[in-house]
Order: C-alpha cells, then sequence, then structure tokens
C-alpha cells in the first residue's frame, strides 16, 4: 500500500513538473492532481510515526522546482507557477502537519 501510495504522488508531481521543466505550459488538471495525492497521502499519515522517505524527498522538492520552473516564462505565466508553488507548499504542510 506505502508503495502504491508514493508511486501515485511520484506520478502525479512528474505530470505536473516535468511540462513545465520541458517549457510545454501550466496543465491545470495535473495541478488538481497533484494536490489530490498530497491530501491523499497526508490522509494515510496522519498519526504516523514516519514518512516514507522517497515521499518526504518528492515533497521537499516540490516547492523548489515550481519556483525555478517560473522563471522560465513570462509574468503572467510566472506568477500562475509560482501560484501553484504556494497552493503546493500548503498541501505539503497540511500533510505533514
Amino acid at each position: 500500500m506505502e508503495t502504491d501510495l508514493v508511486g501515485r504522488l511520484e506520478e502525479a508531481a512528474d505530470r505536473f513538473v516535468m511540462p513545465l521543466r520541458m517549457n510545454e505550459g501550466f496543465d491545470e488538471q495535473a495541478l488538481l492532481r497533484l494536490h489530490a495525492e498530497i491530501d491523499r497521502c497526508g490522509t494515510v499519515w496522519r498519526g504516523a510515526t514516519h514518512v516514507p522517505k522517497r515521499a518526504a524527498l518528492i515533497l521537499a522538492e516540490l516547492p523548489p522546482a515550481l519556483e525555478a520552473c517560473a522563471w522560465l516564462y513570462e509574468e503572467d505565466m510566472r506568477q500562475r507557477i509560482q501560484e501553484a508553488g504556494v497552493m503546493v507548499s500548503e498541501a505539503v504542510i497540511a500533510a505533514l502537519d
């Protein structure tokens, strides 16, 4: 179960971040899926004594990766990506709280 959960999180993160890194644009549906997977992880981990190392690495890398991607784009899209980064950061904080 834990492996499936982390695998889904990793897939959702890749589906959102990779197109941004490749300068292919912003996928709103991929962002929503990523947010849902982060929330799912938080629900499963609530009350747990640990978080899987691979998941912790994925979650830790998301905000700086999104900030770096934002600078590949012009003003309006940059702001949209930065706002998505804030949304993802807040979801990560809630999941790990």
